[in-house]
């Protein structure tokens, strides 16, 4: 089976013993024959796949699919090689290379590209100033350290190859000019894997770049030919520019990628907890997000001033630094024709108020400028998921009752408008005027006067004396009564917005207690 995949990758099987009296051909099937009767006596236990003659399989003929198909995984193959070659050593390190291939999951790259020795000397010693020099380079861990510096010495390797292979056209430029060669920089920060732009900030590698440029440019004269300074000095020019540019791809991308799943994370974590869901996979989402633990949070829901999907963008980035400014966190979606925020006033460790004394309002007053003359709505202040879930779906049914009213604040909180999201359908402004107003109002008796007394006032028309005769007692008893009320329930009946509010939590009481 070793041989089988050696061979058709290319490899003679050739063992390295020296056989002079016999031609190429009957060594190389003589040592095949050995190969194959010794890996038939110690894996025995491995299949042999049907395979065609060995002379008519090309290299290209075996890919990593066709592999990855065996029943034969890369472990068990370099194990049985192994058993098998101990005693040919070249064969053995053949084999332990073809086993490498099979890996999936390579690690990073730690090898050190191959430099002039003169320009080796020189990056090293620019490596040597950067780690006193540069702070930030002194702080890194030493694999992240060993990271860039192979991205480093992969653009001055680069470098050399280009400059090799251009050599003429940098002679004949006199300056830097678009006939020179573009070189291919891109592959420069293959090396490194994605999490490379999150330790290491687009502005670092910028530093980094121009550190590096700075000292082979004070050191041209050791390594450029004589009376090339100038053309190699040109060169180097060039081709920082072309290592700037592809850095700012690179992270623009990396950048764009983490904005765009963090967007769509946001997005589907407000339209769960808009649905109601407070799973534990919603918690993992907010997780990701950087909400950990317990945290207080309320919502908003309006639509920001924009013109299209730009505006959109630099608005969202607007909330978001607003929020941070004042010390919150918050997550940005929009739903329908709205934008929906959930802040945290709590979270945020990045501003300059560090004794987290601001409250809801603080943020909502920063905000109302970034949003269009249409309501703008806000949920209580709850905590944790199930309060995050409920303050949304206040918000957002808030903004819906507002074309109820005939003057909308600014802002719209969500408490004011609990008949209008009742009647929307709203199980929470439901629940909440009859657990908040009737069962106070109503304690453990159903016959409570002050119940009675508040109901028989409001269906009356707000009168204190025809209260007061259907009742039958003083009109001084109903002011008394009244006066209670408002302080268990916190709305007052004499106001007529507050009435309408009193009389739907005893209508929604009466008809959940039948």
């Amino acid at each position: 089976m070793k041989f089988s995949v050696l061979h058709s990758l290319g490899h003679d099987g050739n063992t390295g013993r020296s056989d002079a009296g016999r031609s190429s051909a009957d060594r190389s099937r003589t040592d095949r024959n050995a190969i194959r009767s010794r890996t038939e006596k110690t894996a025995g236990d491995v299949p042999k796949p049907d395979t065609p003659d060995r002379r008519t399989v090309s290299r290209s003929s075996v890919s990593r699919s066709d592999v990855s198909r065996s029943s034969v995984s890369s472990d068990m193959i370099a194990s049985t090689v192994r058993q098998v070659t101990d005693a040919d050593p070249d064969v053995a390190r053949e084999a332990q290379e073809l086993a490498e291939r099979f890996r999936l999951n390579k690690p990073r790259i730690t090898k050190h590209p191959d430099l002039p020795p003169v320009i080796h000397q020189i990056i090293v010693e620019a490596q040597e100033r950067m780690n006193t020099e540069m702070r930030w380079y002194h702080d890194l861990t030493p694999d992240d350290k060993n990271q860039l510096n192979i991205v480093a010495e992969t653009a001055v390797a680069n470098f050399v190859d280009w400059y090799r292979e251009s050599k003429d056209a940098i002679e004949r430029a006199s300056a830097v000019t678009p006939e020179l060669p573009r070189p291919r920089t891109d592959e420069i920060f293959f090396v490194a894997p994605l999490e490379f732009t999150k330790s290491i900030s687009l502005n670092q590698v910028v530093e980094l770049t121009r550190f590096i440029v700075d000292s082979t440019e004070a050191n041209v004269s050791r390594f450029a030919e004589p009376g090339m300074e100038q053309a190699t000095l040109n060169a180097m020019m060039y081709y920082s520019r072309e290592v700037a540019f592809s850095a700012a791809n690179v992270y623009a991308s990396s950048a764009q990628a983490r904005g765009d799943w963090d967007a769509r994370l946001e997005a589907l974590t407000i339209a769960d907890l808009l649905d109601g869901t407070a799973s534990h996979q919603v918690a993992s989402r907010l997780n990701l997000l950087g909400w950990h633990g317990e945290f207080a949070c309320f919502a908003v829901a309006g639509v920001l001033s924009h013109t299209g999907d730009i505006s959109l963008s630099l608005a969202h980035r607007h909330v978001r630094q607003a929020v941070r400014t004042l010390g919150g966190e918050c997550l940005v979606s929009e739903h329908d024709d709205l934008t929906v925020l959930l802040i945290d006033p709590r979270r945020g460790d990045h501003s300059d108020h560090n004794d987290h004394s601001m409250e809801p309002d603080d943020f909502v007053q920063a905000l109302l400028p970034l949003f269009d003359s249409s309501p703008v709505c806000v949920g209580p202040l709850k905590e944790n998921l199930p309060g995050a879930s409920y303050t949304i779906r206040a918000a957002v049914h808030s903004r819906q009752a507002a074309k109820c009213l005939a003057n909308v604040p600014r802002p719209l909180r969500a408490d004011d408008v609990l008949p209008e999201r009742a009647l929307l359908g709203d199980d929470d402004a439901r629940r909440e005027l009859y657990e908040n107003v009737y069962k106070v109002l109503r304690g453990d008796d159903d016959h409570n006067p002050l119940l009675l007394t508040l109901s028989t006032f409001l269906r009356s028309g707000n009168a204190l004396d025809v209260t007061a005769r259907e009742l039958n007692v003083h009109p001084n008893t109903v002011r008394y009564r009244l006066k209670r009320s408002v302080e268990v329930t916190g709305w007052d009946p004499m106001n007529p917005r507050e009435a309408y509010v009193l009389l739907t939590a005893i209508k929604i009481g009466l008809m959940l207690d039948d």
